[in-house]
């Protein structure tokens, strides 16, 4: 690649990490290409870049944007993914590639950078264990619905309590009879 190049992608890396919500940094080391393009495939379909870039071109596109404190992260193969969204969605994706059995060896969580915060490896573990965004909204309808169901529950047990005290003076009157 010649200096113009390399200028042009770091800039380029630069401008996508700035929109971006996030960045998650991996190594990839021993992966074949058909788990590389699995890996891209899913992250690509989740709505994130996925791509190997070269630790001093992303060492500089990093310090570019003021972030410094991953630069650790930067030794052997890296891959890098570009968030654009849901942080939580894309540290969950990088996670399951961590465990997956067959790719465990070989994809390694190193670090990132969410929220203005340099994150290590548990750290985006621990936001990859946290609810999606629609769980934690159907929670908060689910909490908010509660008081309006059980006040209608009490206000429907009031004309059947009514109908109980009815049934039962009726049975009483008949068993007189």
């Amino acid at each position: 690649m010649r200096k113009e190049q390399k200028i042009e992608l770091v800039n380029s890396i630069t401008a996508e990490i700035k929109e971006s919500a996030g960045v998650i940094i991996t190594n990839y080391k021993g992966l074949t290409f058909d788990q590389m393009d699995e890996i891209r495939r899913s992250f690509k379909e989740a709505g994130n870049d996925y791509r190997v870039i070269k630790n001093t071109l992303l060492k500089k596109a990093l310090n570019a944007d003021n972030i410094t404190e991953i630069d650790y992260t930067l030794v052997e193969p890296t891959a890098l993914v570009v968030v654009k969204e849901d942080f939580a969605a894309a540290a969950k994706l990088a996670k399951k590639y961590a465990k997956d059995a067959a790719m465990s060896k070989f994809f390694a969580i190193k670090g990132g950078y969410f929220d203005g915060m340099a994150l290590d490896q548990s750290g985006i573990e621990k936001l990859a264990d946290l609810p999606s965004r629609e769980e934690l909204l159907a929670k908060a309808l689910g909490s908010m619905n509660a008081p309006i169901t059980n006040f209608v529950s009490v206000l429907a047990n009031i004309p059947r309590g009514l109908v109980n005290v009815l049934n039962a003076l009726k049975t009483k009157k008949e068993n007189e009879q």
